[in-house]
């Protein structure tokens, strides 16, 4: 996943630096982008999605380890074993946000504002993404329950 995005990031860098190349237009200040460019925001996107599981593996072992009581050690564990499932959709949330920004940067200080199909795509975009991430964590909570119950039923506070 990480080498993905550090491929992406090299392809993207190495084909905007040159003028050269196959162009594919599209809006904004820039006459053409050239193709390779596109290809680097793949993989990087690609990258991130496959890196979101590690990452979340990651934060959840970090989140055990800065001064653990009983709730940081289960919120860590349950971030830990639902890495795999909530991983990957928080990996293409941040590779959206991040494609948000960077078409802000680039396109929003031009003198044509955003369009309102620019608006809606955008808008249409990020929510399927964040919804598809409150999917899978609504699913890592329901599939939880069952033990969720047994805690309470021993007499674990809320």
């Amino acid at each position: 996943g990480v080498a993905l995005m550090a491929a992406g990031l090299a392809v993207e860098a190495y084909a905007s630096r040159g003028g050269s190349g196959s162009a594919f237009p599209l809006p904004g200040r820039f006459d053409a982008t050239p193709v390779a460019v596109l290809a680097g925001w793949t993989l990087t996107a690609i990258g991130l999605a496959m890196a979101g599981p590690g990452l979340t593996h990651l934060c959840g072992r970090a989140l055990q380890a800065v001064r653990p009581g009983a709730v940081r050690l289960l919120a860590g564990r349950v971030l830990m074993d639902e890495a795999r499932r909530i991983g990957r959709p928080l990996g293409i949330v941040c590779a959206v946000v991040a494609a948000a920004i960077a078409a802000s940067a680039l396109y929003g200080g031009d003198e044509r504002p955003w369009g309102p199909l620019t608006a809606l795509g955008a808008v249409l975009v990020l929510g399927c993404t964040v919804a598809t991430l409150l999917t899978s964590a609504l699913e890592a909570k329901q599939a939880r329950a069952h033990t969720a119950q047994a805690l309470l039923r021993m007499g674990a506070p809320a």
